[in-house]
């Protein structure tokens, strides 16, 4: 098989079952010959992949609305929808990195359906601000372990691209990507993955420095946070 990326063609030397399933699953194979190539892959290097049928791959405009994944019953559904689950828990959260210190740290807290708050922080030495988001919303879901329906708001992309599709790849992967390394964050990742296990979990963007008000403390809490003396 010969893959083109200029002209994002294929030629397969031969049909066989594994032809057949990269034409099926075209667009999976090409995101993960692209991420492969970007890794800088070599000359006879094994590319990693896997393939999982009919995924919903997210969208830029999904991102405006609320994006459901639901792992309860051992299955895995994911849905976007224009209005958010009524009488949930949600979770609000935010991270925060301070290039001239090297300190870092994440805030948010959780609001019950009856409007109870309750503020969680960290603070950090080292770290980055992708890393510090996965992390405010991991500490949030620790803390509703209990929780089967779940919201969480954030305005980092990157989570949650990661728990509404990457994630669902790296598990089948043993948590490489497609070029062979370890994925980034990988523990962090695998943790989160856990506490998502078994719930419905409804994702909600919210664009940073918007001007709205829950996401604004978080940023508040986080930048804190981030200048305070780390601890961890």
């Amino acid at each position: 098989m010969d893959y083109f990326p200029a002209e994002r063609a294929i030629v397969f030397s031969e049909e066989n079952s594994l032809a057949e399933k990269i034409r099926n699953n075209y667009f999976q194979f090409e995101k993960v010959m692209r991420s492969a190539i970007k890794g800088n892959i070599r000359t006879g290097q094994t590319i990693h992949c896997i393939f999982i049928e009919d995924f919903p791959f997210l969208k830029d405009a999904d991102f405006l609305e609320f994006i459901r994944v639901d792992q309860r019953n051992d299955e895995l559904k994911i849905t976007t929808h224009n209005s958010g689950m009524a009488g949930i828990t949600q979770i609000y959260a935010d991270g925060s990195t301070v290039e001239t210190t090297g300190l870092s740290g994440f805030g948010g807290f959780i609001q019950t359906p009856t409007g109870e708050r309750k503020t969680f922080t960290a603070s950090f030495n080292g770290g980055s601000n992708n890393l510090m988001e996965l992390l405010a919303v991991t500490e949030g879901l620790k803390q509703l372990k209990s929780e089967n329906e779940i919201q969480v708001n954030t305005d980092s992309r990157f989570v949650i691209r990661g728990l509404v599709q990457w994630v669902h790849f790296w598990r089948h992967n043993n948590w490489q990507t497609a070029y062979g390394s370890k994925v980034k964050f990988a523990r962090q990742w695998q943790l989160i993955d856990e506490l998502c296990q078994n719930k419905l979990i409804e994702f909600r963007w919210i664009k940073g420095h918007s001007g709205h008000e829950e996401q604004s403390l978080c940023h508040d809490l986080a930048k804190h946070s981030a200048t305070s003396p780390a601890c961890r």
